[in-house]
């Protein structure tokens, strides 16, 4: 009989839908930043470098402000490179906001969001 139900639980587990590795990937990294209070904000694209020194140094002062204010909220800033319509990392960082989203909000209070994008619209 126990045989059978060990079988049963095999077969049953095996048969759920197995996530691309990209989504488990995600999701184990999601658990481990909400563990470590280091949730991701993922953004997109190459990054735009000032011409000249002096208008670099204004650019690094107000990525550095911008940067303490992500922190405050439990949030690090997370560049995916200059990725167009890849299904698989969108998937991927959908299942990441699944598991964040709420862990943010119990953080952070709601309104949290609002809060933040004020902060950061002074950058």
């Amino acid at each position: 009989m126990k045989k059978a139900i060990l079988i049963l639980s095999i077969v049953f587990f095996n048969c759920k839908s197995q996530d691309i590795p990209l989504v488990t990937e995600y999701k184990n990294q999601a658990l481990h930043d909400v563990e470590v209070d280091s949730v991701k904000k993922f953004t997109y694209g190459l990054r735009f470098i000032a011409p000249s020194e002096a208008e670099r140094k204004i650019q690094l002062k107000k990525e550095h402000k911008r940067d303490s204010v992500y922190k405050k909220y439990g949030l690090f800033l997370r560049n995916e490179g200059c990725v167009i319509g890849d299904k698989k990392l969108n998937e991927a960082i959908s299942a990441y906001h699944k598991i964040t989203d709420s862990y943010l909000e119990n953080r952070n209070g709601k309104g949290w969001k609002e809060k933040m994008e004020q902060e950061l619209s002074k950058y």
